[in-house]
């Protein structure tokens, strides 16, 4: 079985940071110009992310920006380590768009 691909590239959604192109939708997610884990943030600011948000709406759905801020923003300290985790979390590959 071939895995599906998406593209992980700059969100054209003002005030967003990344938009995940899935296979048949996309989402825009990340404030464009907050900090996040993968920026420097420090675990204690992590948790306290996920404190505020793990009782948001679509928390646990990979049909929202919310994961995928989770995901890829907010649950490794580079953005490589998370697409790493991501890619074999979902069996998916993503590939980065970013300039």
């Amino acid at each position: 079985m071939v895995k599906p691909t998406y593209i992980l590239t700059k969100s054209n959604v003002k005030g967003k940071r990344f938009k995940i192109i899935m296979e048949d939708h996309s989402h825009s997610f990340g404030s464009k110009g907050g900090k996040t884990f993968i920026d420097g943030r420090t675990e204690k600011e992590r948790q306290a992310w996920e404190s505020r948000h793990k009782k948001d709406k679509n928390y646990n759905s990979k049909h929202s920006g919310i994961y995928h801020s989770r995901k890829l923003l907010w649950t490794e300290p580079t953005l490589d380590k998370a697409v790493k985790k991501y890619e074999k979390e979902h069996n998916v590959n993503l590939i980065l768009e970013i300039d």
